[in-house]
């Protein structure tokens, strides 16, 4: 009888395998506390269809030596999604084993949608400028008229507007298709008109409500602002609504059967009231002829 072995080699680091990778999650779940997932440049699909967000590996980082190394002490990675990463696979062609040795920098390139946007109102609204060829500095959430801190029951037509925005990009940004990005913010609007209010039964843009919302409270402490209930809605769908984002991924038709606006409105906001998912169709549509889809 042949012995089957896992890897070709008698220790890790015998047989490496070099990569480079975009990161794709920064935010590990409990136990991979200083990991980020990635997908690596050649080996992973950019498809997400074909290879989903929740099967890509999650990468150790390595850290200098004036870290303390143990539980406790020393500092955590500070890379963020998106940044492009170098680094060595330990057990070679097998590929399961990926390790962050430092980050590239580079310069990241506007999506397709991003680039139908000919003007944002950030900064000085009586100076709009083109965000993509001024080379306006991105600024931080509260800064770029999300009104950030404001969880009131009532918000602005401009604010609503801006949190659109940013949050189709957010979705984006995570690599979901431009139409499962639309929907799954046309679902977020329909549920709350984008007020993270949390009072009453159903809280917050997801309509967060029962174990749903103990979890965002225990998510952040700042879960009444809107960019960390974006980034909750990111954290639920990696983790206790994976189903509701195989679902997500494996579809890309805001109409039809088994269409998004369905998958979003039953399966991630848990809404089986009549009719919701058709607005939440209409709202998506209404967003993609807006961005000129």
């Amino acid at each position: 009888m042949i012995e089957l072995k896992p890897l070709s080699h008698e220790y890790y680091g015998d047989n490496i395998r070099w990569f480079i990778a975009t990161v794709i999650d920064a935010s590990p779940p409990l136990g991979f506390e200083g990991r980020v997932k990635i997908r690596v440049h050649g080996l992973h699909s950019h498809e997400t269809y074909l290879l989903p967000q929740q099967d890509l590996p999650w990468a150790q980082c390595v850290l200098p030596t004036t870290e303390g190394g143990i539980s406790g002490i020393g500092k955590s990675p500070k890379i963020q999604p998106n940044s492009l990463v170098f680094g060595m696979f330990m057990d070679g062609r097998h590929s399961q084993t990926p390790i962050i040795l430092g980050s590239l920098p580079h310069i990241e390139l506007p999506t397709i949608t991003q680039t139908k946007q000919t003007q944002e109102d950030i900064g000085d609204d009586s100076k709009p400028e083109n965000l993509f060829s001024s080379g306006v500095k991105l600024k931080k959430p509260k800064d770029i008229g999300i009104d950030n801190d404001n969880n009131r029951k009532i918000i602005s037509e401009k604010v609503r507007s801006q949190r659109l925005k940013t949050a189709v990009r957010f979705f984006l940004n995570l690599g979901y298709t431009e139409k499962q990005s639309i929907t799954l913010t046309a679902g977020l609007f329909i549920t709350s008109k984008l007020v993270t209010n949390t009072e009453g039964d159903k809280k917050g843009i997801g309509g967060f409500k029962g174990s749903r919302f103990v979890d965002l409270v225990n998510f952040s402490p700042a879960f009444n602002k809107f960019d960390k209930q974006l980034e909750f809605v990111a954290y639920e769908l990696r983790g206790k609504k994976a189903n509701a984002n195989i679902l997500l991924l494996q579809s890309d038709n805001i109409e039809g059967i088994n269409n998004l606006a369905d998958i979003v409105t039953k399966f991630y906001l848990e809404n089986t009231q009549k009719g919701v998912a058709g607005e939440v169709e209409q709202k998506a549509l209404e967003i993609l002829e807006s961005i000129g889809g």
